[in-house]
């Protein structure tokens, strides 16, 4: 919904007149243009509808998209992802891929919904490229040049991370994790800086580098301490505990990563436990690091 939309919606559901929803100060016409929108409203009349009425900034913000594209994308991109043979909506998500390949200087959400159409569906449908490397290298060179970081560019590091060499990870995530600012960052930016995390984390015992892989793990449980992002602590757990029992071989650790199965198999999450199945499967079973390097990919629950 756009803010218009978004100030009906609630006044509506409140049961408020229009004269009761807006300021003090402005007459109900006005307001009536700005719930039409053919009126922009000002920061202070907003904050002042948001005192009057009781409705709190950050609920009012949930309802209203400024971006209505984006959300319409992320939600075919979702339901592709996990319903690969749907042909309507995959011919839809391949239409708008096809134009996004033909547009030479992306802006910066359009690339990162290029990258992310690349990283995932690059592996399951054949009408789609996988990222290659000079489009590593260009993302990578742009992003060393930035002084801020904004959400895109972490929604681009998290699918795109596993391409990285390990001197381009190492040179890239300390100067975007911790996530500067992060009181002022939107959840969805955090998700992904703590899922970059876990990606790296992952690689680097695919690589079978676990001096890495603990240095990581070490970084990721400095995050999020005062947070709930549950998926992202479990995760973490999870790959700590798969990480010391490749380390010591001791049977505590493997049985706690089967205990994280079970609640991903007792919570619905089916296709998650299966993943993790296969990862676990492959990292305790094959001693070839070349092999287990390319087995490695990044799936759904680790990218978004």
């Amino acid at each position: 919904m756009n803010i218009g939309d978004t100030l009906r919606f609630f006044r509506t559901k409140l049961k408020l007149s229009q004269k009761e929803m807006a300021p003090e100060y402005m007459d109900s016409s006005a307001y009536s243009r700005i719930e039409g929108n053919v009126r922009s409203i000002k920061i202070d009349e907003l904050q002042n509808i948001f005192d009057k009425t009781g409705i709190s900034s950050g609920e009012f913000f949930r309802f209203f998209d400024l971006d209505d594209n984006q959300t319409k994308f992320k939600d075919l991109y979702i339901y592709c992802a996990t319903h690969l043979d749907n042909k309507s909506k995959k011919n839809k998500l391949l239409d708008y891929y096809k134009n996004l390949k033909t547009i030479e200087h992306k802006n910066p959400t359009q690339l990162s919904n290029y990258i992310a159409v690349k990283n995932y569906f690059g592996s399951h449908w054949d009408e789609v490229d996988e990222i290659n490397q000079q489009e590593v290298d260009d993302i990578f060179n742009d992003l060393m040049k930035k002084k801020f970081y904004l959400q895109h560019d972490y929604i681009l590091v998290s699918n795109i991370a596993r391409l990285f060499s390990a001197k381009q990870i190492d040179l890239i995530i300390p100067r975007i994790i911790p996530v500067p600012f992060e009181k002022n960052r939107n959840t969805e930016t955090k998700k992904f800086a703590h899922n970059t995390l876990i990606n790296i984390i992952s690689l680097k015992l695919y690589a079978m580098d676990h001096t890495g892989a603990e240095k990581y793990i070490k970084l990721a449980q400095k995050q999020n301490k005062m947070e709930t992002d549950y998926n992202f602590k479990l995760n973490l757990q999870y790959l700590n505990n798969l990480l010391q029992y490749l380390v010591t071989g001791e049977m505590i650790y493997i049985e706690r990563v089967h205990d994280f199965i079970h609640i991903l198999e007792d919570i619905g999450e089916n296709l998650h436990a299966n993943l993790v199945k296969k990862e676990v499967k492959i990292l305790t079973h094959d001693k070839d690091s070349e092999k287990m390097l390319n087995s490695y990919e990044v799936g759904l629950f680790k990218q978004d």
